[in-house]
């Protein structure tokens, strides 16, 4: 094949059109990335990069001060959410959390599922549809900087090393996973 300047006119127009087609999320993780900020604060005190001795340590003392007990299934730790009006005891909030550990055992994200105690099927209007932006606001509260974007069915916010991803997993309950993007890509090129 020649290269005259249609072909590479051609050639420059197919490789721009390939460039310019990160998509926002993919544009936004690379600058979040490149910026340098760390967040490795989770809540309660846990961090990214603890140990899995520490998780249960501090766990032990929320316990201790009755903030969090253990979950339903055991393998969660749980913290009930109060609405700030006493009164609507409807819209008292259930979250379980634990963490993926690294093969070195330390905290590289956390997962946890929301729900409102009072759910059933029966009750339509505490299902995760409406909890999930009750649960984004909080997040939005507890993590500020960027907002959430929509990726695919999920919403995803990310500020620095630092990633949260939100959805309506079931009728119930809505799943969140905060994770360590420096660990995810760092250990994706090994």
């Amino acid at each position: 094949m020649k290269f005259n300047k249609t072909n590479i006119a051609l050639l420059l127009i197919v490789v721009s059109f390939i460039i310019g087609c990160q998509s926002e999320y993919t544009k936004l993780v690379k600058s979040e990335l490149n910026s340098g900020v760390k967040h490795h604060a989770i809540f309660h005190g846990l961090e990214f990069g603890q140990s899995q001795k520490e998780f249960f340590e501090i766990c032990w003392n929320l316990n201790k001060k009755r903030l969090v007990t253990h979950g339903g299934n055991n393998q969660n730790v749980k913290k009930v959410l109060y609405p700030k009006d006493s009164s609507k005891t409807t819209e008292t909030i259930e979250m379980l959390f634990y963490p993926d550990f690294s093969k070195e055992n330390t905290i590289i994200a956390m997962r946890l599922k929301f729900s409102y105690l009072a759910w059933s099927p029966w009750n339509e209007n505490l299902e995760s549809d409406d909890l999930l932006p009750v649960v984004k606001d909080s997040l939005m509260k507890w993590y500020p900087g960027n907002d959430f974007i929509k990726v695919k069915n999920v919403l995803v916010k990310v500020d620095g090393n630092r990633q949260i991803q939100l959805n309506a997993e079931t009728v119930k309950d809505v799943a969140v996973l905060i994770e360590d993007l420096d660990y995810k890509y760092n250990n994706l090129k090994k």
